[in-house]
């Protein structure tokens, strides 16, 4: 699946913050440095595309999240889950910045990054120790350290540890799109 996302960062007014400084997993950077790096999806899920075939329908989406970008403190991903393949146009539109894994509901426009929750803010040793994996986008830079994660991960929900479990986590290759 490809999915056009529009996210709006959590202020650093955000009352979860005090909590973040913390559980900070980052030791010589400041909470808000380690959020300003951090390229995944986190923050508020504002709206949802799933992109399909229709390009004119992607471009028209693509240019209403263009105008929300330039009012709010907004930003647009591109993710790729499953089996796609990278669109042709992704290449010139976005670059890509690594893989997430979590959840991104259209739907409910719900989002959930396991790196950002659980590793750079968590408290399982085994899953922080993943911080020293992670690229210069605190994102995994390849497939297969995600999926390793992954497996770590629901090994220890199977041994009963009180992981973010409620939903199946996904593989994202995230592209952050240029503009």
């Amino acid at each position: 699946m490809h999915e056009l996302v529009l996210i709006e960062r959590d202020p650093s007014s955000y009352k979860s913050w005090p909590g973040l400084i913390k559980k900070k997993k980052i030791l010589d950077r400041s909470v808000e440095e380690v959020v300003d790096k951090y390229q995944g999806f986190e923050g508020d899920l504002v709206s949802y595309y799933l992109v399909e075939d229709d390009l004119e329908e992607y471009k028209s989406n693509l240019s209403e999240y263009l105008k929300y970008k330039n009012l709010a403190s907004c930003f647009i991903l591109h993710l790729l889950s499953g089996s796609t393949t990278q669109p042709s146009f992704l290449q010139t539109q976005a670059i890509k910045v690594g893989y997430d894994v979590g959840f991104c509901d259209g739907e409910t426009l719900a989002i959930y990054s396991s790196i950002f929750h659980e590793i750079l803010f968590g408290h399982f040793e085994e899953l922080i120790d993943y911080k020293e994996k992670l690229n210069e986008s605190f994102l995994f830079p390849s497939r297969d350290i995600a999926e390793a994660y992954v497996r770590l991960h629901d090994q220890m929900s199977a041994e009963g540890k009180e992981v973010e479990d409620i939903v199946e986590m996904t593989i994202y290759e995230v592209w952050r799109h240029k503009c």
